[in-house]
């Protein structure tokens, strides 16, 4: 679920305060020359496990991704809320400063 000002709501209630300051850092990020555009994604599907399948298979549900709006694909890997803020503060100190 691409997260907006309008989804926001869908979240888990306690982590609705700090990903509503992530959706600022986000549009500043897409205010540089930075292309493309980047968005945050909320994983609120459950991983679905196949029957031939034997190691674990990690389900990400509840979990934070950026993405790419050219592609859709994610930058990174899927985080938590706390790796998530850390990792767009590095993102934004990066483009601020080139």
């Amino acid at each position: 679920m691409k997260v907006t000002n309008e989804t926001i709501c869908k979240l888990p209630e306690k982590e609705q305060g700090l990903v509503k300051a992530l959706l600022i850092d986000i549009k500043e990020i897409n205010d540089t020359k930075v292309k493309p555009e980047i968005y945050l994604d909320w994983i609120d599907q459950h991983t679905e496990y196949s029957p031939e399948r034997t190691d674990p298979c990690p389900d990400y549900y509840g979990m934070y991704a950026i993405r790419s709006e050219f592609c859709g694909d994610i930058i990174g890997v899927e985080m938590d809320i706390n790796t998530l803020d850390t990792c767009l503060c590095l993102l934004n100190n990066y483009v601020t400063y080139i």
